[in-house]
């Protein structure tokens, strides 16, 4: 008994995606801020953030904007080739590591913890209220279907990047900022998130509060 409790403690922490707990969002504030004209108008990289814990209504909201249902028919607030909806965003804050369920408007406890080191070698994305990793799940696509493998990666950029815009609007909309970034830690990254070779590493994107 003694060899397996020290087993699993080791499991534990090796690897800490495999004790995962869902929790149900708030419903989403859909409603507020100012109009879409005055928000692209509005709409820059910021290059620094305040520290501080997002409330599950701001991540709810958030990751609502991002990739969330807004229709009865399934489909997300961005477009996805054949509606493949092969993107996975990853929540990084002070306190855990999220993966988020569209579908059912939930996250699912990844790590507890503050990783957002893992996200970017920049001071200021240790402060970012919320990392945001966008990962394609390239199982998503059709086996033997048209795309090649090629255009299905570029197919990821281009969902990644319709998703950023969102936050980058959501966030101007609010007075708050937003950053892309390319430089994070994969191998770290990989590990932490139990990735396999059918993922694929996109962008990253920092959002809260500006100083």
């Amino acid at each position: 008994m003694k060899k397996l409790a020290v087993a699993l403690l080791v499991v534990v922490a090796l690897c800490p995606a495999v004790f995962a707990e869902d929790i149900a969002l708030p419903e989403p504030e859909k409603t507020g801020g100012i109009g879409v004209v005055d928000a692209v108008a509005a709409r820059q990289s910021a290059r620094d953030f305040v520290d501080g814990e997002v409330t599950m209504q701001q991540l709810s909201n958030l990751l609502w904007v991002a990739g969330g249902v807004n229709r009865e028919d399934g489909k997300l607030t961005f477009a996805t080739a054949m509606n493949t909806q092969d993107m996975i965003i990853y929540a990084f804050t002070k306190t855990a590591v999220y993966r988020y369920n569209p579908q059912g408007h939930t996250v699912t406890v990844i790590a507890e913890g503050d990783y957002r080191k893992l996200t970017g070698g920049q001071a200021f994305v240790a402060k970012a209220l919320v990392d945001l990793l966008y990962i394609q799940d390239t199982s998503k696509w059709p086996e033997g279907g048209r795309a090649t493998p090629s255009e299905i990666l570029n197919c990821g950029f281009a969902h990644a990047g319709l998703s950023m815009q969102n936050v980058y609007l959501y966030a101007a909309s609010l007075g708050w900022g937003a950053r892309t970034r390319m430089n994070f830690d994969r191998e770290g990254l990989t590990k932490l998130l139990g990735l396999t070779d059918k993922h694929n590493f996109t962008l990253m994107q920092c959002f809260g509060p500006k100083p």
